[in-house]
């Protein structure tokens, strides 16, 4: 009997064996195709995914991941499908899935449906930066003061998401404000200066500057004009030629950062320190001038080149502190 006892349970782990091993490989489909995912290679992600699921792995990390792909390939009802069965999850659950779900009923025109997985998704995960920022995204349009509090949150969870800072500054930007249009479009200039379309967003600041030295306030008559955070910095008019202007704005731009320090700030604004306190390290760290050049390559790359080739320390110093932010 003891023998029979043995082989029997001998029998059943040999049997147990494949399944273990495809848990096993399963979850390494899972970690690759989430890190592939994350490095933005979409289709070998996907390929990985699917694997992990055949081989008994569809934990709401997976099905969460696998909505966001389908919603990268237009397939919004897919997607929808995927994000319900993921947020069932409650021991492994992802945000992805709220993000895939909000974006895919936004998609598919279900605005009440949409607004519903938003808000139980910021209940669930009111840290993430995308539920943040597509939640500022959605407000900002019909209620500007909410919506920048959702960028700026979604700012403060992940600084290196550009898409915040460049809605936040464009929604500002047409709104008619200075200091809060400025401050997010530089920031976002920081980081992708030689984009296609950063030398537009220069120019913009151009016109900024221009219109800002004419009126400290703003040139909006609906704009409240940063009221809760303000400083008294006013730009010069330019009245020089067209080849003084990038010198014009790089001197704007680290007069700019220079006042960054005399900010005035009120607690319902005070999320906006973000910018102040980062651009006032700048200043106070002697990078201004590296970090205005670095931003005004795009419209001037000449001038730019010119300087960095100069002052190549300088630069340098500056690339290695933003490093470690």
């Amino acid at each position: 009997m003891r023998n029979l006892r043995f082989w029997t349970v001998v029998m059943l782990a040999l049997l147990a064996l494949p399944a273990l091993w495809g848990q096993s490989k399963g979850q390494e489909m899972k970690d690759e195709g989430l890190r592939l995912m994350g490095r933005g290679v979409m289709d070998s992600a996907m390929v990985l995914l699917d694997q992990a699921v055949l081989l008994g792995v569809s934990d709401g990390e997976v099905l969460g991941a696998q909505a966001l792909l389908y919603l990268e390939q237009g397939d919004a009802q897919r997607a929808l499908e995927k994000a319900v069965d993921a947020r069932k999850d409650q021991q492994r659950p992802s945000p992805d899935a709220w993000v895939a779900g909000t974006l895919a009923h936004a998609e598919l025109g279900n605005v009440s449906q949409r607004d519903r997985w938003l808000e139980q998704g910021l209940e669930a995960f009111p840290g993430d930066y995308r539920l943040l920022y597509h939640a500022g995204r959605f407000a900002i349009p019909f209620d500007p003061e909410n919506g920048q509090r959702y960028l700026l949150r979604a700012i403060y969870a992940y600084p290196a998401f550009g898409e915040a800072h460049l809605l936040l500054g464009e929604q500002m930007y047409r709104r008619g404000e200075n200091l809060k249009a400025a401050l997010p479009m530089l920031y976002y200039l920081t980081m992708f200066h030689d984009e296609a379309h950063s030398a537009d967003l220069v120019a913009a600041l151009e016109r900024l500057y221009d219109s800002w030295s004419a009126n400290q306030e703003s040139i909006s008559k609906f704009s409240r004009a940063s009221s809760g955070f303000k400083s008294d910095f006013l730009p010069q008019a330019f009245s020089g030629t067209r080849d003084e202007k990038g010198d014009w704005f790089v001197a704007q731009t680290m007069a700019l950062m220079a006042h960054m320090s005399q900010v005035e700030v009120n607690s319902e604004d005070a999320l906006w320190v973000f910018y102040s306190d980062f651009f006032k390290q700048i200043h106070h760290l002697e990078f201004a001038e590296a970090l205005a050049h670095h931003i005004a390559y795009s419209r001037y790359p000449d001038l730019s080149m010119l300087w960095i080739n100069d002052n190549p320390r300088e630069y340098e110093m500056l690339g290695d502190w933003m490093l470690l932010q």
